[in-house]
């Protein structure tokens, strides 16, 4: 009976340490969670102080930083810049549709 007890405390014993362990991996990983989020912060702000100056590609008025809309090429280039309310007004004119045998999925009707 005693050996049973003791046998119970030691597993809870162990329990206990693994748990412990398993938070500290979650602290250390949280913490480097904010360490990357906070990198990832200031490589964005030091890119966009790089940025030079952006022209739309519909108005040719500058852009001002954080105002832009970046169209890409499906290899990830850019092809274009446009103002928010520029490129908001180009796709509500158009009927866009869902074509899966086309890269990017959409294209405008009647356009092939």
């Amino acid at each position: 009976m005693q050996v049973i007890g003791v046998h119970n405390r030691i597993d809870a014993i162990e329990r206990k340490e693994k748990v412990e362990a398993v938070l500290a991996r979650l602290q250390s990983l949280k913490s480097q969670v904010s360490e990357l989020r906070e990198q990832c912060e200031a490589l964005k702000k030091s890119q966009l102080e790089k940025q030079k100056d952006l022209i739309c590609h519909e108005c040719g008025k500058l852009i001002e930083l954080g105002q832009e809309v970046v169209l890409k090429s499906s290899f990830g280039r850019v092809k274009s810049y446009y103002h928010r309310d520029c490129f908001k007004a180009i796709w509500l004119s158009q009927t866009w549709i869902f074509d899966y045998s086309q890269p990017g999925f959409l294209r405008i009707v009647g356009e092939k």
